[in-house]
């Protein structure tokens, strides 16, 4: 597709959105540029307000929209200069200077003057009002033009004088770097240092690594195109090269105040607040100790795609840098901004002395969205810390462990109390629950009644339960964290997918398995062959429960197991039990048998053993296929779950919110609001929220998240849980 094919395209779907939404063109297609520029992580929020006026000296203001980066302080703003399909295709200069000339007044006078008391738009007239407040907490502008015109202008972004002290940065985002960004593999705009525009020749450094043919811990060989090779290049083989550089801290501080966020890309700890330990320890260096800065701190770990190196006098020297992003040491880096930001009147940083090591792997293009992940994992992982604990905050497992706690198992044996199974989603939780009442022996004889120690289900063991039930035997054998790592590549994909699915009957077949998996080990404890050597059960019971998923799978389709009866019985049925006590020893009898591998236990986390096992004749007995379901009866139930989360998903966020009640949000909003801990867009929210007790007017499910969300982090920067 050319160009002007997608801007054609372009203005047929504004079109057609606006006979939908009956707004108007410019403000459609403000909408699908936001769109775009947040999918690129151009910036994280938006907020629509329309306003323009006269200043008092007679000039033009105006703006569409802002924007609060959070993380670096930036604060961008947004106007629009639609053309549509009927008018000409090129901005004219005069007309991009007269729109970043309306931005300006807007911040100027808003600055300056009490411009918010004429201001009829209330996103406009608050924003207005912070910016005569709070606008020395803004670290910079960036300005955007947003049009569906073609800018013949050379550059995309330029650079203004300043605004109270402020860099102020021009952006034209016309229809063609619209277009390139849409074409791009990243979706995302290339950030291109150049160190030149920093005021020096380059960054020192010396290559360390320069491998060809790498092989990278990713998935390898995805599906062969029409007419491919089968002998192509694997996927995991990769090219990189990696640099020992040191960074002036005055270039990283230049570099963050002209890219701010951006350069944090893939970071998982992001930027922490300056109230952090850690980052008062930096504070300290910097001012103290600058210095000592170079010994003291770890520095940053980076990635590009390409870099350029100049042989000088006094040796190589970076001069040139493509899509870096830091990926270790966003708290360093943002670190060295912020003590300079709020540094009081008359205090000096020396930020002469200050030098940053750097470790940055240059990698293709092509592979960059893959391997950058693994890098920022792992080279924020420390000796303690394994790798199911990057999985163990994600929501999939805040739901499980919610449903554990409120899901009481069917009553059996005349139990005159509740029981549940106690899903451990971090480690240790279970007896951090039990320390708890250490002292009180009536107490933690009921919580050992309500969560018996064999109805814990702990993250690893249920991410080796549902693998079994995928049927990957070899990946189960490979030991926990592996499978740890299948299953949190499956469950990231498809809860992006949609998280319905993971309710109330997901969790019960979890359950199920439980039971099976403990079932299966009591059956082959009991075994002949087991108690003459007490050898590779882990492997015969992977292989046997997932032998049996495998067949039901492949030969009766229409069919599963019947896990309602399991979860309401708590135990596994009569037929289900034969079977598995006759499958394990076949089991056991197949991979001690023929192998390609002498060693069994390895032998078993070979894909070719597992690929052996299902072309295998085993023993089904007809006993227990006739106890197996039909899954049209399981669909009825499952669709029903589906339902009832989609519900729960809306209601529990806009129970909590009504539950609190009016009060609470107001000292919520006036706790945040009075310690600038809050973003517009909260504020408004929270603002929504407390007046809808009296309006009647109620805040959607999405707006009642976003409430949840800024009380939880209120609270993580010392708001009471309770006022």
């Amino acid at each position: 597709m050319k160009i002007d094919d997608y801007r054609k395209l372009v203005h047929e779907d504004i079109s057609i959105a606006c006979n939908v939404s009956s707004n108007g063109e410019a403000e459609e297609f403000l909408s699908y540029v936001v769109g775009l520029l947040m999918n690129g992580e151009e910036f994280d929020d938006f907020i629509e307000c329309r306003c323009n006026g006269t200043t008092r000296r007679g000039g033009h203001y105006g703006i569409d929209g802002y924007s609060i980066d959070e993380t670096d302080g930036s604060c961008c703003l947004f106007i629009v200069n639609y053309h549509g399909s009927g008018a000409g295709g090129a901005i004219r200069a005069d007309d991009v200077k007269d729109a970043f000339r309306k931005i300006r007044f807007f911040v100027e006078e808003s600055i300056k003057t009490e411009l918010f008391r004429e201001i009829s738009n209330q996103a406009a007239m608050e924003f207005s009002r912070d910016l005569f407040y709070d606008s020395e907490k803004i670290t910079r502008y960036r300005f955007y033009l947003l049009t569906d015109a073609y800018n013949r202008q050379r550059a995309k972004r330029i650079k203004d004088e300043t605004i109270n002290n402020r860099t102020v940065e021009l952006n034209v985002w016309d229809i063609g770097r619209l277009y390139d960004l849409v074409c791009s593999q990243t979706q995302k705009e290339s950030v291109e240092i150049h160190f030149m525009d920093f005021g020096i020749e380059g960054i020192p450094c010396v290559k360390a690594v320069d491998h060809v043919n790498a092989v990278a811990d990713i998935d390898v060989m995805s599906p062969l195109k029409d007419g491919e090779n089968i002998d192509r290049m694997p996927e995991n083989i990769i090219t990189y090269s990696s640099y020992l550089a040191v960074v002036p801290g005055e270039v990283l501080n230049k570099l963050y105040l002209d890219y701010g966020s951006k350069l944090l890309e893939g970071n998982v700890r992001s930027f922490l607040s300056a109230k952090g330990k850690v980052n008062r320890s930096i504070q300290t260096t910097i001012k103290n100790y600058p210095e000592m800065f170079f010994a003291y701190n770890n520095g940053i770990a980076a990635t590009a795609t390409e870099v350029k190196v100049l042989q000088t006098g006094n040796g190589p020297v970076i001069t040139y840098i493509k899509d870096l992003q830091i990926v270790n040491g966003g708290q360093t880096t943002a670190s060295i901004t912020n003590t300079l930001l709020t540094a009081k009147k008359g205090e000096v940083i020396e930020l002469s002395k200050i030098v940053v090591p750097m470790k940055l792997s240059v990698l293709e293009h092509s592979m960059a969205e893959r391997i950058i992940p693994k890098i920022s994992e792992y080279s924020n992982s420390q000796n303690k810390v394994e790798a199911s604990d990057f999985f163990s905050n994600h929501p999939f497992h805040i739901r499980i462990e919610e449903y554990s706690r409120r899901t009481p198992v069917p009553s059996r044996g005349g139990n005159q109390f509740q029981q549940y199974w106690f899903y451990e989603r971090a480690r240790g939780q279970y007896n951090q629950g039990k320390m708890k009442f250490a002292n009180k022996a009536s107490e933690l004889k009921k919580y050992i009644e309500r969560y018996p120690e064999n109805q814990v289900i702990r993250m690893l063991d249920l991410a080796k339960y549902m693998e079994l039930y995928n049927c990957r035997p070899d990946i189960v054998s490979k030991g926990r964290q592996k499978t740890l790592q299948q299953f949190a590549r499956e469950i990231k994909a498809d809860w992006e997918k949609g998280d319905t699915q993971y309710n109330e009957f997901y969790f019960k077949r979890i359950v199920a398995l439980a039971i099976i998996y403990k079932h299966t080990d009591e059956i082959i404890k009991k075994s002949d062959w087991y108690r003459e050597n007490r050898s590779y059960k882990a492997n015969v019971i992977a292989y046997t429960i997932s032998i049996i998923f495998n067949y039901i799978h492949r030969k009766y389709k229409n069919y599963e197991l019947d896990f309602k009866r399991i979860w309401n019985d708590q135990n596994i049925y009569e037929e289900l039990e034969e079977e598995i006590t006759v499958l394990q020893n076949e089991v056991h009898n197949f991979i001690t048998g023929p192998r390609s591998t002498e060693n069994v236990t390895e032998w078993c986390k070979k894909e070719l053993c597992w690929m052996r096992a299902q072309e295998q004749v085993w023993t089904m007995n007809d006993a227990f296929l006739a106890t197996l379901v039909s899954k049209e009866v399981i669909e009825i139930e499952r669709k029903e779950n589906r339902q009832k989360q989609k519900l729960a998903n809306e209601v529990d966020v806009l129970k909590e919110v009504y539950t609190r009640g009016p009060q609470y949000w107001k000292k919520v909003l006036e706790w945040g609001t009075s310690r600038r801990l809050l973003s517009e867009k909260e504020v408004s929210i929270l603002r929504l929220s407390v007046n809808m007790f009296s309006t009647g007017r109620v805040i959607s499910d999405k707006q009642a998240q976003v409430v949840i969300l800024a009380r939880k982090r209120m609270i993580e920067n010392g708001m009471p849980m309770q006022f």
